[in-house]
Order: structure tokens, then sequence, then C-alpha cells
């Protein structure tokens, strides 16, 4: 005889300490705590490191600013306002009237749900499954399933990242607005994955229609809610095009800072590299000025060599009566003749000197020309990088004003439980096609 169970299932807040029994509500049996069964359970941030790590490399690797790069996606994704680290789903056959935990029905309940589970992970190829647990110490048999959502081939961002919304899109649910969103088609589409299971099992699926008493409380609420979120959505039509406008501010902000931060390194390399020229010259400048100073000391010794000549006028001329003829001692003819011959050599030696000193003075005055005009190019560059500074932090100031504003409707969207109709409003998937 085939019996028949309802079916409940729904994105729940998702507690691991909880699931895992790290600590006990006050609706569980504590005596049958050792009756539940873990079908998954792994670290997740090693999860993260498996499905991210390579996508976050490359982002990484794009950033030309340090303040840029993610250091662990997992604690980004913590403080991230927009994402969860972890979602989790949880499915339940029939109530505590039915299949009440300790009887046969649950039993055959539980082995549904664990073949559910086995199969869920193949059926979600964006769903990365890290823990899983039927509980067998509550009410009624129910399982948890904790997992990681990840988009793949985004192009803003990480190539592939955590979005529950994308990651759905991709597994082909396309959002219908608030009242069908791809979400609630996926925990649908499960559901009728785990009636199938159920027939295996001889039991049929009961669909408990639309009835206000057979509404869990949640759907309840949001169609209490639903006139009020009509009248909202207006108000949220005129946010969303200032949305749009932000976004493409701060794309067009992100692009500015960017190509400056490539022209400051261009700049900055420029400047090392006169700084490293004015070193060489000024070092060059320096050995010649010294060889100058060598040479004119040399000059100067030489000076004072042709100014002994000049004693030649102090030897005591003799005249003969033979004529005007000059006699002059032994002692005075070597002097004459030895002072003679440094003339000679001085005359030589000093035309030779003074032509590589006028070489060595026009060579300092070239080099001090050089040098004033490098000193000259590198002030300017030095003036057009302090420019580039100055627009680098005004862009800064200018994106981070945006960047608060853009929260602040992001965070005024969320609390109105819109953000899934306005990423579908800013980001129209144009050829998908509807799961069914």
């Amino acid at each position: 005889m085939t019996i028949k169970r309802s079916i409940s299932g729904r994105i729940d807040k998702g507690s691991i300490g909880h699931n895992n029994r790290k600590f006990i509500a006050p609706n569980v049996n504590k005596d049958r705590t050792h009756e539940n069964i873990t079908l998954v359970r792994e670290d997740i941030q090693t999860v993260y490191h498996e499905l991210f790590d390579k996508a976050l490399e490359e982002y990484n690797a794009k950033q030309k600013r340090k303040d840029r790069r993610i250091k662990n996606y997992y604690e980004h994704i913590n403080h991230s306002k927009q994402e969860k680290p972890f979602y989790e789903v949880l499915f339940q056959i029939g109530n505590t009237e039915d299949t009440h935990c300790g009887t046969r029905e649950a039993e055959l309940a539980t082995k549904v749900l664990t073949d559910f589970v086995n199969g869920f992970q193949e059926r979600n190829p964006h769903i990365r499954v890290f823990n899983a647990v039927i509980h067998l110490d509550e009410e009624t048999p129910h399982v948890h399933i904790d997992f990681v959502p990840f988009a793949t081939d985004q192009k803003r961002g990480l190539s592939t990242r955590n979005s529950l919304s994308k990651a759905l899109e991709q597994q082909g649910f396309t959002s219908e607005g608030k009242m069908n969103t791809c979400t609630k088609q996926w925990v649908e589409s499960e559901k009728e994955q785990l009636s199938e299971v159920m027939k295996s099992y001889g039991i049929e699926w009961e669909k408990l229609g639309t009835h206000e008493q057979h509404l869990d409380v949640l759907d309840y609420k949001k169609k209490m809610r639903a006139q009020e979120v009509r009248l909202l959505e207006n108000k949220v039509e005129c946010t969303q095009h200032q949305l749009e406008s932000t976004e493409k501010v701060l794309h067009d902000a992100d692009e500015t800072l960017a190509r400056l931060d490539t022209e400051y390194v261009k700049k900055s390399e420029a400047v090392e590299k006169l700084g490293a020229d004015i070193e060489e010259k000024s070092a060059e400048l320096e050995n010649t000025t010294e060889q100058l100073t060598i040479n004119q000391q040399l000059l100067q010794a030489t000076t004072d060599k042709v100014a002994q000549i000049n004693d030649i006028d102090s030897i005591t001329i003799k005249h003969t009566v033979l004529g005007n003829k000059v006699t002059l001692s032994a002692d005075d003819y070597a002097s004459v003749a030895e002072l003679a011959k440094k003339e000679i050599a001085a005359e030589h030696d000093t035309s030779a000197k003074d032509e590589k000193i006028n070489q060595l003075t026009e060579q300092v005055h070239n080099l001090q020309a050089e040098q004033i005009k490098w000193r000259d190019e590198r002030s300017a560059l030095k003036r057009t990088i302090d420019k580039l500074q100055s627009q680098v932090s005004r862009l800064t100031n200018e994106l981070a004003t945006f960047k608060s504003k853009y929260d602040k409707v992001m965070q005024f969207i969320e609390n109105l439980g819109l953000k899934e109709k306005l990423d579908n409003f800013l980001h129209p998937v144009k050829s998908k096609t509807k799961h069914r």
C-alpha cells in the first residue's frame, strides 16, 4: 500500500555548531543524539582554498595596488555585506504526527533522505557541500545541508566567486521577480527530486496546496507582506537608477586610478634613472675637477721654474778690448746653459699643459651644464609625480565617498529583501533556459 507524506524544504540560517551538536538546543533529545547521521563533514576554509585559490591568485596578480589585493577570500567574504560564507538548505519528510522519530516511518524517511543527499552534489555542479547531517534527536527526521555556492567565468572580481544567485543561474534557474526567485525555484526543484526518491520507497508526495494553514511561517509572512513589498518596489526602482550611475562612477574611478598607478610607476622609474645619471655625472665632474687642480699645480710649479730663468739678468757682464763681447766666468756660463735648457723645456711643457687645462676646463663647463639640465628635468618629473599623487589622493577620496553611498544603498535594498530583484535588474540574463 502506497503511503503519502508531505515534503518541507527551505533555505535556513545555518548553524554548524547546532547541526554538529557542538551545543544542545532545548528541542533536542540528548538521549537520541548518538543516532544522528553525519553524511558530509569538511573544513569550510579547506573548501574555500579548493574552490577559489586559483581565481584569487589570478585576481591579485592583476592588482597594481597592494591595498586592493585579497589575502584570504574566506575572511573577505566573512566581512562582506553582499554575500554569506555559506548557505544551508533544510529538507523534511512528513510531520510529528505521521513520521515521528523512533518509528518505522521515521526509519524509512531516514533512508530516503540519505539517498537524496548522496545525489545532491552531482545534481548541483555549482554547489559545494561541506556539511550534511540527518537529525534523529528531534521530533521528525530532517537533513541540514550546508554548502558554498560558486559562480565561474565572472567578469567582475574573482573569475570564480561566492554568489548564490549567480551559481543558481548557471544551473539554469532564472529569477522571475520577488515572488519567484531563482532560490525559490531551486528549492522546489530539489523537492521534486526528493519526491522521486520517495517513490522508490513506495512513498507518494502529499502536496498540501496553498491554504494558509498549510503554509510554513516564513511563506505566510511573505504573503502577508507582498502588498507592502509591491509599494516599496516603486521606491527601489529609483534607487536602482542611482545604483547604476554609482556603479559606473566607481568603475570609471577604478580605471582612472589604475591608469594613474601605471603612469606614476613610469614617472618614478624615470626619476630614479635621472638620479643615477646625475650621480654618475657628478662623480665624473669631481674626477675632472680633481685632475684640473693637479694640472694647475703643475703649471704653477713650471711657472716658478721659468721665473728662475729671469735670474740671468743678475749675471755680471764684462767688456773686453776687442769689442762689445760678453765674457762669463765658468760658473756663470754653466748656470746660463743650464737655465737655457730648462727654459726651453719649460716653454714646451707649459704650452702642452695650457692646452690640457683648456680642454679640462671646457669639459668641466660642459659637465656642469649637463648636470644642470639633468637636475631641471628631474625637478620637472618630481612636480609631475606630485601632481599625480594629488590626483590619486583626490580620486581615492571620491571613490571612498561613492563606496560609502553605494554601501548605504545596498544596505537599504538588502533590508527590504530585494537584493535578488536588483541583481536581475542590473545584470539581466539574455538567454537562460528556465529549469523545469
